[in-house]
Parts: structure tokens; sequence; C-alpha cells
């Protein structure tokens, strides 16, 4: 858990780098959305809002992380 708990602003993105951070880290067991909600410090239903479920969660995932690789071959 961050020691931070998310308060205001882009809960979609922090959610995206608390997601990002847990599979660079290599966390043992499959990735939920659950997980990376109680990361950020919000609730499971805060984060459905923004993910309708965990391929969502996958799926913008995967968009950032290509869209990170293509800035970095810029």
């Amino acid at each position: 858990m961050t020691d931070r708990s998310y308060h205001h602003g882009n809960l979609r993105a922090a959610l995206i780098e608390a997601g990002l951070a847990a599979l660079e880290k290599g966390e043992d067991g499959p990735l939920s959305l659950r997980a990376i909600a109680r990361d950020v410090g919000v609730s499971a239903n805060a984060a459905y809002r923004h993910f309708a479920d965990k391929q969502a969660l996958l799926g913008a995932l995967a968009a950032e992380g290509f869209r990170r690789f293509a800035q970095a071959q810029t």
C-alpha cells in the first residue's frame, strides 16, 4: 500500500500508475482491480467507475505501456 491515500485529481491515471507499478514489481499472484484500488487508497467501487472490469484495466495498462514505449523511441 502506498503511504499516501488518493484524495482528488485524476483517479483513472492514479489507478493506471499503480497498476504499472505492480506489474514492474512483478508481484506474486494475479493483478486485481481491488488490490490496485487499495494501493491507491480508494474503494473498489470507485475504481469500477473508471474500469468496468479487470480486462478494461489491463487494456488501459497496455495502452499506456505502448504510449510510453513509443515516446521513448522518439
